[in-house]
């Protein structure tokens, strides 16, 4: 009987061990459960090392409102613009200016007369420009000239001293006597002297200049506005001739959030026509649970959170003992009202984004219950 034998292989090396299948399921959960752990651990320590408050943003907003009907002419300002006391918002007319008649002759004399001033302001800013280029140029003169003369004293003293340290030696050799050192030094002290008053004097005619120049871009500007006043003027007559143009001026320092009125549109008595924040005067009215008192200390920093997010320090500047109930927005609903205590806090840079909507706006505030007070 013969037996089928079956073909033989030789094997070299090692047997392969078999490949082990990843888990990734296992790193999946893992991954999840520290990332639980520290959002656990965030949200405790934020229990633990800080109280919680909510807070509004308040704003010194001055609001511009006609008293009577109105028509805008021209706005002189835009959304974001910043502007100061006495400068011009807007122009406009009255009610009964709308539509009154004008003959062509009116219009004429009166664009020659506004055209007249233009070349007024011209021949004023042509007169300052020759002024103050014969100013500049007669305090550059004076500041070359203090140059060279202390650069000439500066060699002088150079010279000075390697010439007492030459008598000096001399002195040692009993070549000269004491005293010729003594009148030298005199020398010296006088030259060093000079040079202090020379660098006294180029300082000043350096702040000339720097005044000079200052003046001149002030004066400049107030040229080049009047002038764009005048224009606009000028434009105004081409489709409507108010006998009154009368203008709105901004009462404080601030900055134009919103315009609500176009040009050439009427605003109705009591209807706004722009409004004017006090950015640098912003605070936080705060409230916080009457146990918490303890930790609200004047000048201790806190942590103010806007609602995307985005955190930034602030310090309290006044706490009031007296309890007052939180805004609806803070109430639970069906429950009895809250009273809370309250707390102002200014944010300690003014990098808010501007806003209409930043009125008002809810935040959160985090105060540090082991933090030893004493902010800025």
């Amino acid at each position: 009987m013969r037996l089928r034998r079956k073909p033989a292989y030789l094997r070299t090396g090692g047997e392969e061990k078999p490949r082990k299948k990843v888990n990734i399921d296992k790193y999946i959960y893992i991954g999840l459960l520290i990332l639980v752990v520290i959002l656990g651990f965030w949200r405790l320590s934020k229990a633990i090392f800080y109280v919680t408050g909510y807070g509004q943003i308040i704003i010194p907003k001055f609001e511009l409102q006609p008293i009577n009907d109105i028509r805008i002419l021209k706005l002189y300002v835009k959304e974001g613009q910043q502007v100061k006391p006495e400068e011009i918002l807007c122009s406009y007319c009255e009610k009964e200016e709308f539509y009154q008649p004008v003959s062509e002759y009116q219009l004429i004399r009166d664009r020659e007369n506004l055209k007249r001033e233009i070349g007024k302001i011209n021949n004023e800013k042509k007169l300052l420009a020759k002024n103050m280029e014969l100013d500049f140029v007669k305090l550059e003169e004076q500041l070359k000239n203090k140059f060279n003369e202390k650069e000439y004293y500066e060699n002088l003293l150079k010279k000075k001293n390697e010439e007492m340290e030459r008598m000096k030696k001399m002195v040692l050799l009993e070549t000269y006597l004491p005293y010729n050192i003594k009148n030298l030094e005199e020398e010296i002290e006088k030259i060093r002297y000079r040079i202090i008053g020379l660098e006294e004097e180029i300082s000043f005619i350096e702040l000339q200049i720097k005044t000079l120049k200052e003046k001149k871009k002030i004066e400049m500007e107030n040229l080049n506005n009047q002038e764009n006043i005048l224009y606009s003027q000028i434009g105004i007559l081409k489709i409507s001739h108010p006998l009154n143009t009368k203008y709105f001026y901004s009462p404080v320092y601030g900055t134009v959030t919103k315009i609500y009125p176009q040009e050439k549109e009427v605003v109705i008595r009591g209807q706004t026509i722009m409004e004017i924040y006090r950015l640098e005067e912003i605070k936080i009215k705060s409230f916080f649970e009457q146990r918490d008192l303890k930790f609200l200390k004047k000048g201790r920093n806190v942590i103010i959170q806007y609602p995307d997010g985005y955190q930034k320090e602030g310090v309290i500047t006044d706490v009031y003992f007296a309890t007052l109930p939180q805004p609806p927005e803070f109430q639970k609903k069906y429950e009895p009202v809250h009273r809370s205590v309250i707390a102002d806090i200014v944010p300690l840079k003014q990098d808010v984004e501007l806003s209409g909507n930043l009125y008002m706006m809810s935040v959160k505030i985090y105060v540090p219950r082991f933090s030893k007070g004493g902010g800025k």
